[in-house]
């Protein structure tokens, strides 16, 4: 069977669930298998079901009880060959000793990249189509745990006891491997912190371990504190292996891993070589936008990326507690849809140069609820001006020097949308009764509405492929595509979505333009793959799409703007985010609104 396994961490992502599988051969079944969470996109797409006909690619077995011959076998790597299929013969459970000890039974389940095994999936769960493989390095067999146990201690080397040909991904590891190497950077490292408990006084030292599947957090204490913490540097990769993995303490642990590491009295640290570590990267980032800032619960910790749009000169202020003076040094940070306030501490206070406007990346950065939703570094914050990891940085660069640093963005530092103060949601009505937009400076607003009208034809365009400009370009009819801002011809040309919809309440209607992010945030669809259904005019694909995005109550935020068209003053409204309902939280608007009103006279 397919058996989800539920997590013990609350990451809403749903990365963090695993799935127990029943494996058959028509003759035995085996019902000690974990899928591997690379492998989940099987099962949430539905292409691996009841009685799907899968191969083994990749597998690791796992002693889970040496003394009694249990063992699991963890699945890294399988393809469905046939999604839907009837049960194949009658099979019986196969007794977990007969893995070890019996070589036909073991001949039935061992898999190498040379020599793969079929079977069946006897379980419920969904369906598809997709087949789906991931080529990497084979991980050991079956065959490995006759081997003499030497040379899994001494390992390819055979003098340190790292063995190279047991390198996984950060992202596989797991409390049920008891043998495995991981090849990792270090990213970030905290300073060494002492603690007192029952057992008397200790220290302690934390690290960030990244390579290109994950990352994962590892912690040394008193004894390992002392071997570790000179040893590891910033910045290198080192083969690390015989660490104890637990669940992830959520209380301090931030990073995106269900587990976490322990160093204890047999791990084994190694440095690579120089040159081994180049397709490791120097840090793994999971970005949330600036407005998505405004959901998250105060004191939690996330990661983000802007352009500093301005800095504060240093303040020395004095802590109430210690009576001890600190630097501080406020900046606003901005990206396409929202601002806020960051603030940096100490040396970091002090060495910050916004002037240019870097491009600022914050990893583990504390959101605070004062005055509206803020952002404060700890201690350990990791800062990147103009991180070459991310796409991100080319893309915000780009917008900020076009447009971004000239257009006001909502603050939300400034009391907007944070999670202890009511997001403020007006009809249609009352943004026209109120006059928004008729100022200055443009006005901010959210509305609860459903989309009702959205055109179709005029949903998406053909952008200039150059990364500063965003016009439109002309079809040559020759296989090249003109634009007249940069005066220049290409033989390519980018979709790009610019949606024109109406949006409706029980007060009234009123039409908004929807560009990129948002607009792929309506219709569920990339502008590559709506661009691409057009030029293949797959109009029932279209219909489909659009039909599926309307109708669905959403929260609105607007941008209203006057602009003059044709000696006319007329209100612009660009939708700036597009939000799924928060009922508990409009339920709670709700009330207090009724809490406000003025009871009737009898």
């Amino acid at each position: 069977g397919i058996k989800p396994i539920e997590s013990k961490t609350d990451d809403p992502s749903g990365s963090a669930k695993r799935y127990r599988l029943m494996l058959s051969d028509g003759k035995s079944t085996f019902s000690s298998c974990m899928l591997g969470t690379q492998m989940n996109k099987l099962i949430e797409t539905n292409s691996l079901k009841e009685n799907s006909i899968v191969r083994v690619d990749r597998v690791m077995v796992n002693s889970i009880d040496k003394q009694n011959g249990r063992v699991m076998l963890m699945l890294y790597e399988i393809e469905v060959l046939q999604s839907d299929c009837e049960r194949i013969g009658d099979p019986v459970a196969l007794p977990l000793t007969d893995i070890i000890n019996s070589s036909s039974s073991t001949n039935r389940l061992e898999t190498t990249n040379n020599n793969q095994a079929q079977a069946s999936v006897t379980a419920a769960a969904p369906s598809a189509t997709n087949v789906i493989r991931q080529g990497s390095k084979a991980l050991p067999t079956l065959d490995d745990r006759k081997k003499p146990n030497i040379d899994n201690r001494l390992g390819s080397k055979g003098t340190n006891g790292i063995d190279k040909e047991r390198i996984i991904n950060i992202d596989t590891l797991n409390p049920y491997m008891n043998k495995w190497t991981i090849k990792a950077r270090i990213s970030n490292k905290g300073q060494i912190r002492t603690y007192e408990n029952a057992r008397g006084p200790g220290k302690l030292f934390s690290c960030d371990l990244v390579d290109q599947s994950g990352e994962i957090r590892a912690t040394g204490f008193n004894a390992e504190c002392d071997r570790f913490y000179s040893m590891l540097e910033i910045g290198e990769v080192y083969y690390i292996a015989k660490a104890s993995l637990k669940a992830a303490n959520r209380q301090y642990n931030n990073t995106n891993n269900d587990y976490e590491m322990t160093f204890n009295h047999d791990t084994i640290i190694e440095a690579c070589d120089a040159g081994e570590g180049e397709n490791i990267p120097q840090v793994q980032f999971n970005f949330i936008s600036i407005s998505d800032i405004a959901n998250r619960s105060a004191n939690s910790i996330c990661d983000v990326i802007g352009v500093v749009k301005s800095t504060s000169d240093m303040q020395t202020i004095v802590s109430k507690a210690s009576q001890k003076e600190f630097n501080k040094r406020d900046i606003l940070l901005v990206d396409e849809k929202a601002s806020i306030s960051v603030t940096l501490w100490g040396q970091q206070a002090e060495e910050f140069d916004g002037s240019s406007h870097p491009v600022v990346a914050f990893k583990g950065i504390k959101i605070g609820d004062f005055n509206g939703r803020t952002l404060s570094c700890i201690n350990s914050t990791l800062i990147r001006p103009d991180p070459t990891e991310t796409q991100r940085t080319v893309e915000l660069r780009v917008w900020f020097d076009n447009e971004g640093k000239s257009i006001d963005l909502p603050d939300l530092s400034k009391g907007a949308d944070n999670g202890n103060r009511q997001t403020v949601i007006k009809t249609l009505s009352q943004i026209v009764a109120e006059g928004l937009g008729l100022g200055d400076k443009p006005d901010y607003v959210s509305v609860k509405a459903i989309t009702t009208i959205i055109k179709k034809d005029t949903a998406i365009y053909m952008m200039c492929p150059e990364e500063k400009c965003s016009k439109k370009v002309i079809d040559e009819n020759n296989g090249t595509y003109r634009c007249e801002k940069c005066n220049k011809t290409y033989n390519n040309f980018k979709w790009a979505y610019m949606i024109s919809a109406e949006i409706s309440d029980v007060t009234g209607a009123q039409w908004v333009t929807i560009f990129r992010n948002e607009a792929e945030a309506l219709l569920g669809v990339s502008a590559d793959e709506f661009g691409n259904h057009k030029l293949n005019q797959n109009e029932s694909i279209m219909d489909d799409i659009i039909r599926k995005a309307m109708n669905r109550e959403l929260i609105f935020k607007l941008r209203a703007k006057a602009e003059q068209y044709n000696d006319e003053r007329k209100i612009r409204f660009t939708c700036v985010s597009i939000n799924n309902m928060d009922w508990p939280s409009h339920g709670r608007r709700l009330i207090n609104e009724i809490n406000q009103m003025e009871p009737i006279q009898n």
